[in-house]
């Protein structure tokens, strides 16, 4: 079954070219012999704009996917490995906004690796997520080992509801793993009319300012804000000069890393992608070099640590093993401070001011956090969601194996 399943994924990819017109399956290639880490070492900005560029799914590295089916198949392997149905929806709802807002490296190709390691009882399922002190406006969770989308889930809707009645609430979360894409959780909130912000940390990989070995994690956090007509502010960044997954993509894709991504334990600029992480290499924590702020970015990470691993008390980078995640969410209630259509007004004015920024020599024009993400939503929930062609294999080959139906 599963060399069947492999035999006719290489036949849907010959059979389908460039030109088909169905967007539910565009067509796609194997990628060029050839590739950018055959090229020079990349430098300037107009040379990491093309870089990025090389790391984004196309019709020749990827297979195009209705986003319903794709949460379809994410549930059934999760399932499929004993997960309860509820929280299989969770994580695959999650994992496809991800996907859908271009967000891939923590999108819907993870499936495959977090139904292993259910599987090989790495992660506890089913899981109990545990309330281990509450108050009015905080809570302390353990994840139970399981699944950290479910817990983090759980967070912030117990968030948005203590925010509802005492103006804020927020909660951290220990004994947990991968919440994917953070910027999800915020958006829970600001879909309730509230500003939302999650943070989660992860095993070092970035190196403190100063620093020639890692010891901070990628640290994300995120944000958000709703606006009225104009679109939610939603901001989602590491605390690192790049995530960690654009590495492990651009290693998949086989393009180069700009410089400035990570170095060596000698200080030299590392641009060929690393596999697995080590004290000989480490990743730039944000702003990348003293003159350039690089302390701001390990302050961030730092902070990031202290409100998931130390307040929660279940570790902070240096102390987690790969794939340990600690989590921490809050929600406040704009309707607490002052009416909501006044804030959602101000938003507006505010985000046409960034817009109408005069933009530099060669750009079409300033964005606002949120922007890139929205846009790719749009255009993918009408033409389907590119899965990078390894990953497209994977998930139905996975499939097979678990004995699950193929919806992809």
């Amino acid at each position: 079954m599963i060399s069947t399943i492999a035999h006719m994924t290489s036949k849907y990819i010959h059979d389908h070219g460039e030109n088909d017109d169905d967007h539910n399956n565009t067509g796609v290639h194997s990628p060029p012999e050839s590739s950018a880490m055959d090229g020079p070492v990349i430098t300037s900005m107009k040379e990491t704009s093309v870089a990025l560029d090389y790391l984004k799914l196309n019709e020749s590295n990827s297979t195009r996917i209705p986003a319903v089916d794709l949460h379809k198949q994410v549930s059934a392997i999760l399932q499929g490995v004993g997960t309860p149905a509820e929280h299989a929806e969770i994580t695959a709802k999650i994992l496809v906004s991800s996907s859908l807002r271009g967000v891939e490296t923590h999108g819907v190709g993870n499936a495959v690796r977090y139904s292993e390691a259910i599987e090989d009882g790495t992660y506890t399922v089913p899981q109990t997520v545990e309330i281990i002190s509450e108050t009015e406006t905080t809570a302390l969770l353990s994840c139970g080992n399981g699944l950290g989308f479910v817990a983090a889930h759980q967070g912030m809707e117990m968030s948005i509801e203590k925010a509802r009645k005492f103006g804020v609430g927020m909660t951290t979360i220990r004994d947990g793993h991968h919440i994917g894409m953070v910027g999800y959780y915020p958006m829970m909130a600001v879909a309730e009319d509230m500003i939302g912000m999650a943070m989660t940390n992860a095993s070092r990989s970035v190196r403190p300012a100063l620093g020639a070995r890692p010891r901070v994690g990628t640290n994300p956090l995120a944000f958000g804000a709703p606006a009225g007509k104009e679109r939610d502010f939603i901001l989602d960044m590491a605390t690192s000069t790049i995530a960690s997954g654009k590495i492990g993509l651009a290693k998949r894709l086989g393009v180069q890393m700009p410089v400035g991504w990570a170095v060596t334990a000698e200080g030299e600029p590392l641009t060929e992608p690393r596999g697995d992480r080590g004290e000989d290499w480490s990743m730039n924590p944000l702003g990348g070099t003293r003159e350039q702020g690089s302390h701001k970015g390990y302050g961030l990470g730092v902070v990031v640590d202290i409100l998931c691993g130390v307040l929660s008390g279940g570790g902070y980078g240096a102390q987690l093993s790969g794939g340990e995640n600690m989590t921490w969410t809050m929600a406040i209630d704009i309707a607490k401070f002052r009416d909501i259509n006044d804030f959602k007004a101000m938003m507006d004015e505010m985000i046409r001011e960034l817009h109408a920024t005069p933009p530099m020599p060669g750009e079409d024009g300033v964005l606002v956090a949120g922007d890139p993400e929205a846009d790719f939503e749009d255009e993918r929930s009408v033409n389907g969601v590119p899965v990078e062609n390894g990953q497209y294999d994977e998930i139905r080959v996975r499939a097979a194996q678990l004995g699950v139906e193929v919806f992809i």
